[in-house]
């Protein structure tokens, strides 16, 4: 290779690219070719290089004490800079495939690190740390003002701020000079009230009452707020999920700011979102349904291309399927009947984890007295509606049009005793779908109601958990590529991470009573209550959130070639980094299996 040829190789691997031009040429300088047969020991405990390795052909394994495999180097990955950072090794590298690579100098490699920061910070990083800053090298040139736009980035409106005491006339006064129509009431307390032109409207002009009442008589309590800092795609979630127009926004020690108006939120992205939740909101029929259903796809996919984060994509979505169903449970139910039921999803739609519609979940809960037979026709309606709509039927027919998904909340706690006090492979499928129930429309009640009673039910039975938790450890997930390929190259990314850290974190969840579906909202409560460590939870997060993605970047690929959606990823279609990025996360799983062993103590059933 020419100088020129091995610097353009360096460039593509990161952190390489971080060095100025200077410290690129003295790497190069003192970098050589070597090659080394099958079975080479390249680096042990007992040999500690004297170089730093980046693989040109060929594959390298590397065992733990344990003579097992715990990671696979193939074309373009990098070997160990820990070796020869802190002078001592506890794995053995060994050369799987004939190797040809680059050796760097050890004494060059630990300069370059005390004289680039940038390159230093990526090899004495954590794990988390490190997949984030691969992950900011993966995405840069797909970054967008769309992904990375702050709140404090838009326009923010000077807040018309009065106390709740002031006369109503005096604050319409003030809102006049601020040549606005919003005014922010201001508690003794420190919290924050709003009142609109609407809610003037509405309490004061069509009620005829006196303009001298305080302004805390009509004012609505408490008022939504975010933070400037706060991504500006959080702040248009909220004003969808909440069908709220404009939100409170603050400073870092929660002072009030200003006002956000939706309308601003929407310039900024200059997307399409609010159209389609509109459309939702004022559908009168199915078909007007569908159309709105329809156009969730190019969301999707205009919020992937633009590198938007999958927990943000998925909350989106998952506000607006919401709305789908509570507005097909309003055209779809006569008005006497849906206050007598609660409308739920289940499995991934409950954890607001289903982008793509790959499935539907879903269930009714009746009030108890209520005749169960007159809300059966109009299920069945409901389930075919949600096929045309594009929501696939659920094999297992967990579907509202399903008897056994449609009864009364009596009848749902027999099932639940069952499930507890006499297992078997269905109860415990039956009771994990449902852990994840979420009320979409109804009395949210019922299921409050009833995840009340399964807590209570399941407290002290150590046995049941460790069977329930046992099947996060159903599916392996690869220490390397190599050992987990198929004959095609494939990979089960569900199999391998997403199902065993969904699994593992649900039942973490039961076991410590948390209400919460969102698995990383699990996470989070979980390390709050110190049952995962921060570091852990947060290297699950990221190991969730990698895996999710290249899910759904595998999803799109299927529709956009007309093939099966799919849960396998095809190896050789991932560039560097990605492969780098899934290695880790895989790494992660593997701990985290180890982990839900020992609270569980699996090993002691079988």
């Amino acid at each position: 290779m020419s100088i020129q040829d091995q610097e353009s190789f360096l460039s593509n691997i990161h952190p390489f690219e971080v060095l100025t031009p200077s410290q690129m040429a003295m790497c190069i300088q003192h970098m050589d070719i070597a090659y080394y047969p099958k079975d080479t020991i390249l680096i042990s405990p007992e040999k500690i290089p004297e170089h730093f390795f980046i693989i040109i052909k060929g594959s390298v394994y590397e065992y733990s004490n344990e003579n097992i495999v715990v990671m696979d180097y193939q074309h373009e990955d990098s070997f160990d800079s820990n070796s020869l950072i802190y002078g001592k090794c506890d794995h053995t590298f060994k050369v799987n495939e004939e190797l040809i690579c680059y050796e760097i100098e050890k004494k060059t490699f630990l300069s370059l690190i005390e004289k680039n920061q940038e390159f230093k910070d990526f090899f004495l990083k954590d794990l988390v740390n490190k997949i984030q800053s691969l992950k900011d090298k993966e995405y840069t040139s797909q970054l967008s003002s769309f992904m990375i736009a702050k709140v404090g980035d838009t326009l923010i409106h000077e807040a018309c701020m009065v106390d709740e005491n002031t006369k109503l006339i005096d604050a319409i006064e003030k809102s006049m000079q601020f040549k606005t129509s919003t005014i922010i009431v201001k508690k003794s307390d420190g919290g924050y009230g709003i009142i609109t032109d609407s809610l003037l409207k509405v309490k004061v002009l069509l009620q005829g009452r006196d303009l001298t009442i305080p302004v805390r008589d009509i004012a609505i309590f408490p008022l939504l707020t975010i933070q400037k800092d706060d991504y500006l795609f959080e702040a248009l979630t909220i004003l969808i999920k909440r069908n709220i127009k404009r939100i409170g926004v603050t400073n870092n020690n929660g002072e009030m700011i200003g006002i956000l108006e939706q309308i601003d939120i929407l310039s900024h992205f200059a997307n399409h979102t609010y159209v389609i939740e509109s459309k939702i909101k004022n559908a009168n029929k199915v078909e007007d349904l569908k159309i709105a259903s329809n156009e969730f796809l190019n969301i999707i996919k205009s919020l992937q291309a633009k590198g938007v984060k999958i927990y943000h994509i998925s909350n989106l979505i998952g506000q607006l399927n919401t709305k789908v169903y509570q507005k097909l449970y309003s055209l779809v139910l006569p008005e006497e009947l849906q206050k007598s039921a609660c409308l739920i999803v289940m499995g991934s739609e409950g954890r607001n984890e289903q982008i793509i519609k790959t499935d539907q979940d879903n269930a009714l809960v009746i009030k108890n007295g209520i005749d169960v037979e007159q809300y059966r026709p109009y299920m069945q309606q409901l389930t075919n509606h949600l096929v045309d709509l594009g929501y696939p039927p659920c094999e297992g027919n967990i579907m509202v049009s399903n008897p056994y998904w449609c009864k009364t909340a009596d009848e749902y706690k027999t099932d639940i005793t069952k499930w507890i006090n006499s297992p078997d492979m269905k109860s415990y499928l039956d009771l994990a779908i449902f852990i994840d129930a979420f009320a979409v429309a109804g009395d949210k009640e019922l299921l409050i109601n009833l995840k009340e009673y399964l807590y209570n039910k399941i407290q002290s039975k150590d046995i049941f958990m460790a069977y329930f938790a046992k099947s996060t450890l159903a599916f392996d997930t690869p220490t390397t590529f190599s050992s987990f390929m198929a004959k095609d190259d494939l990979i089960n990314i569900k199999k391998a991470a997403i199902f065993p850290i969904v699994q593992g974190i649900r039942s973490l969840a039961l076991k410590e009573k948390i209400k919460e579906t969102t698995t990383i909202k699990r996470i989070k409560i979980l390390e709050a209550r110190n049952i995962l460590e921060k570091t852990k939870a947060a290297e699950l997060i990221e190991a969730f959130e990698i895996a999710s993605t290249l899910r759904l970047k595998n999803q799109l690929d299927c529709i956009q070639e007309g093939v099966a959606l799919t849960n396998e990823i095809n190896t050789n279609d991932l560039g560097k980094i990605e492969r780098d990025l899934l290695k880790e996360s895989f790494k992660i799983v593997v701990e985290f299996k180890k982990f839900i062993n020992y609270i569980f103590k699996l090993d002691k059933i079988y």
